[in-house]
């Protein structure tokens, strides 16, 4: 394992892990994204090898993480890595986990246009905990591996399979795997009388826009009863309570 310290904010290195963190573009071209945070690390460090782990100077080395690499770092740099005002003094580059098939899924969520970081990250965390098995997500979504979706995620963004694609490709994963489609939608059928046979798939679109015209003409569409005077739900808060429902009603 190689280390050393590096105290310059315009260190090539410091530049790399800068732009990890802004630029999905970059962030694919490197194979590569930037992690911060102490829990997320550690646990992430149970099963991958880092690339680099960032520590602050003087600080021993974590025995428990692998990594090809330790740097140490004053405190200005990482606020200047992490874009954090108070970061926690630990960080990390990491592999780009790669694309999956989805494949032969029983649970698969899809996103539709959801474009916000926080709540994209939370359905990630929210289905990994409740056992769906991978999520499809379309060219309007916000990019998992940004930092604040990798925040909100909790991890779940390296454990999930994920695959990113078209509107077209999404429908045809749903055909030739035969997958039961739901869509999220105020005007569904309620969900506590809903019957369905697996494989499934769970849609859920932006809470702007919602799911497109085409994607609804092939789902069945399915709705949460409300009982008091909200309209609709945030699609995390939606999300999670029909990824519950979902996984309880098919066992």
């Amino acid at each position: 394992m190689v280390s050393k310290v590096i105290s310059s904010l315009q260190h090539p290195i410091v530049k790399h892990l800068v732009r990890l963190r802004l630029s999905s573009s970059y962030r694919q071209e490197q194979k590569s994204l930037l992690l911060s945070g102490k829990k997320l690390i550690l646990e992430t460090g149970r099963s991958l090898v880092f690339k680099r782990l960032l520590l602050p100077c003087g600080a021993p080395s974590l025995t428990q993480i692998r990594s090809e690499e330790v740097l140490f770092l004053p405190p200005p740099l990482f606020k200047k890595v992490t874009g954090l005002i108070h970061p926690e003094p630990i960080a990390a580059e990491v592999s780009l986990p790669e694309e999956s098939s989805l494949i032969g899924l029983k649970h698969l969520l899809a996103l539709d246009g959801v474009s916000d970081p926080g709540n994209l990250g939370t359905l990630l965390r929210t289905a990994l905990a409740l056992g769906w098995e991978g999520v499809f997500l379309t060219k309007g979504c916000a990019d998992l591996f940004n930092d604040k979706a990798l925040r909100a995620a909790k991890g779940a963004s390296l454990s999930l399979p994920y695959r990113r694609g078209s509107e077209e490709e999404l429908k045809k994963l749903i055909e030739k795997e035969a997958l039961t489609a739901l869509a999220a939608d105020t005007k569904g059928s309620p969900l506590p009388s809903l019957s369905f046979t697996l494989p499934i798939v769970l849609i859920l679109g932006s809470e702007a826009s919602g799911i497109s015209p085409a994607l609804k003409e092939l789902s069945r569409l399915v709705a949460i009863p409300m009982k008091g005077k909200m309209e609709s739900l945030n699609v995390a808060a939606a999300g999670s309570i029909l990824m519950y429902e979902l996984i309880r009603l098919a066992l």
